[in-house]
């Protein structure tokens, strides 16, 4: 009970309230806290992008809030929802994740790639002198590293769509 005590007196709280999760917070809020103005820009959202096995990347005419830093930072950016799990060390499932078609993409960046003109994927990028690898970041074994020689984008052509930039989770994600 010493230390509950202790981090009761930390916190300005009686001991009850962390013993009987009764805390409000609200009351406990400094009085010189400064308020954030929230602003946003809207950006499109062109559909989805597989994080596994490439999906077409059809538009969806829709537009989501971002912040306002962001949109101004990537002005020629655009949304697309992230299906799938072969990103998920870096990128979880059902984000919105921002592609950013100006920015140039550099081995090792994660970037929407387009395979077979149209089908997209989201995986980190390596070009290398005879072909491209796309590589997953994931904790399910079941993706592997996806590799198209020169000789093999004659019939499946490789396209990067942009640069992943930032991602955000939709307003109404499931936690």
């Amino acid at each position: 009970m010493g230390a509950i005590q202790k981090i009761a007196d930390h916190f300005g709280i009686l001991k009850s309230d962390i013993i009987e999760e009764k805390i409000d917070v609200s009351s406990k809020r400094p009085h010189n806290l400064k308020t954030v103005e929230g602003q946003s820009i809207a950006m499109p959202l062109l559909g989805s992008i597989a994080a596994g096995v490439p999906l077409d990347m059809a538009p969806i005419q829709e537009w989501i809030n971002v912040p306002r830093e962001i949109a101004e930072k990537y002005p020629h950016g655009f949304l697309v929802r992230v299906n799938g799990d072969s990103m998920n060390k870096l990128v979880p499932p059902n984000v919105l994740a921002l592609i950013d078609p100006t920015q140039e993409v550099r081995n090792g960046d994660v970037a929407a790639v387009a395979v077979n003109g149209y089908d997209a994927t989201l995986k980190r990028f390596f070009k290398f002198q005879n072909g491209i690898t796309l590589e997953p970041e994931s904790f399910n074994p079941k993706h592997t590293t996806q590799y198209y020689d020169a000789k093999s984008q004659e019939h499946t052509p490789i396209h990067i769509k942009g640069k992943l930039v930032w991602y955000m989770p939709p307003i109404d994600i499931r936690f």
